[in-house]
């Protein structure tokens, strides 16, 4: 199976820098990241004897594979590339494509086969029973879904009004922390390693841990913390909101 979930992701990849090159836009790789989960998912679950289980958790990677690849597709359109990959594609100069494709494209196929541990790992097994663990799972992925979606949604509401312009978001979600939407993303996935968990599995936690890892120390966090720390109006509202974790100290 493991075989086939890396060939899988390896022509998904490869699928989505051919129109990154047509259409000239590294940021296409962003709209197949939740739709690449869908794809290992299915993999994996066709490869085994038809549970309960293994539908629960193609159904929760599905639902939020599918609204992160249709908001992020919907939030793009007509807007060109995201800064980010713009300023990385100027950095990357004169071989923009090829440390483009090895940087950002394989990369991000080889981290969703580490984040997707727990469901590839959780299909295979044999004891297909859900445990109270396994329940209580679902529910931190509702909530970090939740908040996800609450998130994402009220921003693109906020910054839909004209008065908002050049402001920074602080209020809804943006109350309880500075990044509600990676805070549900990390939160959904933790929700994921336990709807899944098995003792016998229990080191995929690596996997939240990884995606943890990223959104706070490299791609998610510090990215737009740079851009905004020399905003006088985020260094206040830094003071008073805790960053990523909701009702804890700034």
């Amino acid at each position: 199976m493991f075989t086939h979930l890396i060939l899988a992701v390896l022509i998904f990849v490869h699928i989505f820098f051919l129109v990154a090159l047509i259409r000239k836009n590294f940021a296409v790789i962003d709209i197949g990241w939740g739709l690449g989960f869908i794809v290992i998912g299915l993999v994996a679950y066709f490869h085994h004897p038809l549970s309960v289980k293994n539908a629960l958790l193609m159904l929760i990677v599905t639902i939020w594979g599918l609204r992160l690849g249709t908001y992020i597709l919907m939030r793009s359109r007509g807007k060109g590339e995201d800064p980010r990959y713009t300023k990385f594609r100027e950095s990357w100069k004169p071989n923009a494509n090829l440390q483009a494709y090895f940087k950002v494209f394989i990369f991000q196929g080889f981290l969703m086969l580490i984040v997707s541990l727990p469901v590839t790992f959780a299909m295979a097994q044999e004891r297909k029973d859900i445990s109270l663990l396994n329940w209580i799972g679902v529910l931190v992925w509702v909530i970090g879904f939740g908040f996800e979606i609450s998130a994402d949604h009220y921003l693109n509401w906020w910054k839909a009004k004209p008065e908002n312009k050049g402001k920074i978001c602080t209020t809804g979600p943006w109350r309880l922390c500075r990044f509600p939407n990676y805070f549900g993303e990390v939160l959904l996935w933790y929700g994921i390693y336990f709807a899944s968990f098995e003792f016998i599995n229990f080191w995929t936690i690596i996997g939240p841990l990884a995606i943890n890892f990223f959104i706070l120390k490299v791609t998610g966090v510090p990215l737009l913390e740079e851009k905004y720390q020399k905003r006088v109006d985020y260094q206040e509202y830094s003071k008073k909101v805790p960053k990523f974790i909701p009702f804890t100290k700034p």
